[in-house]
């Protein structure tokens, strides 16, 4: 009988979520990654295919993640922002992730367009409901929420050298946007 593998694709994950987290897709190399998982690399290809389909995977499975810990709640976008902005305090791969699929990966990730599809609907019965402004299509609203959650990230050096870095201020600055924004 085969040993079981669901030990070592544990471990692949864990060591392509730092791979790249680090270095990207174009910069993240297979041989660390098996290297790290203390797995060879026939084993990434047998299990998850191509880099590309790992980064990929890598990428749907944080996002989903992290949809799972912040649910959006379309009647309060701006708790929303607060909560989302903590949880990727708290995970920072996964911001480095989204940035990096931004950048090198510009093409959908099945996983997140259904997390993304659930909170525009959200948003859209929110609006009809009146609770949210509606003069802002839903999914371009929910984009502006999550560019606000991660503007510190984006923001550059010598910008963020002039700023409030603690993280409440950072957190009250994100909500107090959104609630201006969202506002009908």
């Amino acid at each position: 009988m085969p040993p079981d593998a669901t030990e070592t694709k544990r471990r692949l994950l864990k060591a392509a979520i730092d791979e790249f987290a680090t270095y990207g897709l174009a910069g993240a190399r297979v041989d660390r990654i098996a290297e790290q998982a203390s797995a060879n690399k026939r084993s990434i290809y047998m299990h998850f295919g191509a880099k590309e389909e790992l980064f990929d995977r890598v990428v749907g499975d944080c996002m989903a993640e992290l949809a799972a810990a912040v649910v959006v709640d379309a009647g309060d976008l701006p708790r929303y922002a607060g909560a989302l902005f903590e949880q990727l305090e708290g995970r920072p791969h996964v911001r480095r992730l989204h940035l990096w699929a931004g950048l090198e990966r510009q093409q959908p990730v099945e996983a997140e367009v259904v997390e993304y599809r659930r909170n525009v609907a959200a948003i859209a019965a929110a609006q009809e409901a009146g609770t949210v402004r509606s003069d802002i299509p839903a999914v371009e609203l929910l984009a502006m929420v999550v560019a606000l959650v991660i503007s510190w990230d984006t923001a550059s050096w010598s910008l963020k050298a002039l700023g409030d870095d603690s993280f409440a201020g950072r957190k009250a600055a994100v909500q107090a946007a959104v609630e201006g924004m969202v506002r009908p």
